[in-house]
């Protein structure tokens, strides 16, 4: 990483000397794409919970612009990801994901021009995709890195949102959950967490999900929690044929614990209790 330049001064640093310099080099590249437009950037998801799985998981912000970002823009920002994507910033630059959203986007009913970096590449955006979950998790524990605290301009979403996200994740879990990949892991592990919210009213991480379901699902997939734990927190387990045999096993299992979800979050849609 380059050290040449004086850092970024950020509003929130960190104890890791290797992450809080690489995220003051993120705010630098993208302030040289956005300049003035640059309002706030905050970050969210794992690092907010102190819970990051470097190699695995990823280090979500939302940086908060004055304008609609067009596709121009959206092909500058794209290009002055390279280098974070290429490793030039240690891991923890390989996992920056996350939105490019104008200030009159931090409401998911307004339209716009919005960019965002994914795992899999860049695209525009119409809208504010990040979800229900995202805006009350930011609202309550995202992490101002750079410029104003807009947080409380994220809508307070109300129950009957985070259910409709519930129930939609419900059936994208019974739908696409497979085991086979390093990744099958987070349908475990996200499905706890969605019923801790729907048994508890709590917004926790994937850690505090696994320890809450091991003790508090009701099905046989709860046993299967602190393995996945395990093996998000250290990803070079995935290496050893018995952890892979392992995950090839979890089909079956992450099929249960959505159904389990979604009987949970029928239940509270019909405001039935246990």
């Amino acid at each position: 990483m380059a050290a040449s330049r004086p850092p970024v001064a950020l509003v929130t640093r960190f104890a890791d000397a290797q992450l809080s310099a690489m995220l003051s080099e993120f705010v630098r590249i993208i302030s040289a794409v956005l300049g003035q437009q640059l309002i706030s950037v905050v970050l969210h998801g794992g690092i907010a919970f102190d819970d990051l799985a470097p190699g695995y998981g990823d280090l979500d912000f939302v940086a908060v612009t004055a304008d609609e970002v067009g596709e121009e823009l959206g092909q500058r920002l794209s290009d002055a990801r390279r280098p974070l994507r290429a490793g030039d910033y240690g891991v923890p630059g390989t996992m920056v994901e996350g939105a490019f959203l104008p200030r009159k986007m931090l409401d998911p009913s307004v339209p716009g021009k919005a960019f965002w970096w994914g795992t899999s590449g860049e695209r525009p955006w119409d809208r504010n995709n990040l979800g229900w979950f995202v805006c009350k998790q930011i609202r309550e524990r995202g992490i101002v890195l750079w410029g104003e605290n807009l947080k409380q301009e994220f809508p307070e979403p109300r129950r009957d949102d985070l259910l409709s996200d519930t129930l939609t994740a419900c059936q994208q879990g019974l739908t696409h959950g497979k085991g086979g990949t390093l990744h099958s892991i987070d349908w475990l592990l996200t499905a706890a967490r969605s019923l801790q919210w729907l048994k508890c009213g709590t917004l926790s991480s994937k850690s505090e999900a696994a320890d809450w379901g091991t003790q508090d699902a009701k099905g046989e997939w709860r046993n299967l929690l602190p393995r996945a734990k395990k093996l998000r927190l250290n990803p070079s387990l995935f290496e050893t044929g018995d952890t892979r045999s392992w995950v090839a096993t979890l089909t079956e299992p992450i099929q249960q614990a959505w159904l389990e979800v979604k009987v949970a979050a029928g239940k509270a849609e019909r405001g039935c209790g246990e």
